[in-house]
């Protein structure tokens, strides 16, 4: 199963992570399994997500879904600051 770790900034850690764990069902019914999410000591809004994904292409998929991207744009995820590495087992 392949890996994802994801970093972006955020406008602000508490409402992105909030958003984040709130919208954890529909992530799981992607088959999304969130590995890791947290941010670094030095910058709360610099954000590292690692997610088990079934495909390479499941999270842009699951991103590009509109009522996904509402909840990603509310949450304060900067999208143009999102670097994504693609690891294997």
């Amino acid at each position: 199963m392949p890996k994802i770790i994801a970093s972006f900034q955020v406008k602000d850690w508490e409402t992105w992570a909030s958003a984040f764990d709130s919208h954890s069902e529909a992530r799981e019914n992607a088959k999304i399994n969130t590995v890791y999410r947290g941010h670094e000591l030095e910058d709360k809004n610099k954000v590292h997500v690692i997610m088990d994904v079934p495909t390479v292409d499941t999270l842009q998929n699951f991103m590009m879904q509109p009522e996904n991207q509402k909840v990603i744009e509310e949450s304060g995820h900067m999208q143009e600051t999102m670097q994504m590495v693609i690891c294997s087992d």
